[in-house]
């Protein structure tokens, strides 16, 4: 007959493997975690009489990009291309949703043709919002979408609705003359619409995705 208690010894042996294992997995999960905490993770955790606090590290760069946006928002609504251009780096490259790559005075040229074609109006509900934010040292990479309804005048020398979206990956620059625009590329879900219609940037007609 084997005895109670040769049963019940390799149950109990077998509870505390099982804790042990699970101390040594919970030791092992937070080390991770906390060393995951690099300089460009937005989340700073930090224990102080026993109540743990998560802050974001993110918020004051936001603040100053907000800020930054709203005035790019005013020289666009203004068409002030000198105020447009004071926010870009000389630096400034963009990879296109097409595979073109354009440099400084590629979108020099495009803003000041943009601006010159574009209607000044007060009814102005261009806007920018940044959907997610990342600080890596002096730079801030953000996923910016755009949506830009305006009176432009095209190619066929009329005045037409132009409508455009865009969500882009944005790198900004922190420099003694303050945030810089430094690249743009990973341009998707775009919408370019003529008089309510889809068109490609050459103004001829587009089905839509």
């Amino acid at each position: 007959m084997i005895h109670e208690d040769k049963l019940i010894e390799p149950s109990r042996k077998e509870i505390v493997m099982k804790l042990f294992c699970l101390i040594i997995l919970l030791a092992l999960a937070n080390s991770s975690a906390s060393s995951g905490y690099a300089q460009d993770d937005p989340i700073k955790v930090k224990t102080k009489g026993g109540v743990t606090i998560i802050k974001d590290k993110t918020k004051p760069t936001r603040r100053e990009l907000e800020a930054v946006f709203e005035q790019r928002m005013k020289a666009a609504k203004d068409l002030n291309f000198d105020a447009q251009m004071a926010l870009i780096s000389p630096e400034y490259t963009a990879i296109l949703a097409n595979g073109t790559t354009w440099k400084y005075e590629q979108i020099r040229d495009h803003i000041r043709r943009l601006y010159e074609q574009t209607v000044r109006t007060e009814n102005y509900t261009c806007e920018i919002k940044i959907e997610e934010l990342t600080v890596r040292g002096n730079e801030a990479i953000i996923e910016a979408r755009q949506y830009c309804p305006r009176e432009q005048r095209l190619r066929d020398g009329k005045i037409h609705d132009v409508y455009t979206s865009v969500l882009q990956t944005e790198t900004w620059v922190k420099t003694a003359g303050g945030w810089k625009l430094k690249r743009v590329e990973n341009e998707r879900d775009q919408v370019i619409e003529v008089d309510g219609k889809p068109a490609n940037p050459d103004d001829t007609p587009k089905k839509p995705n």
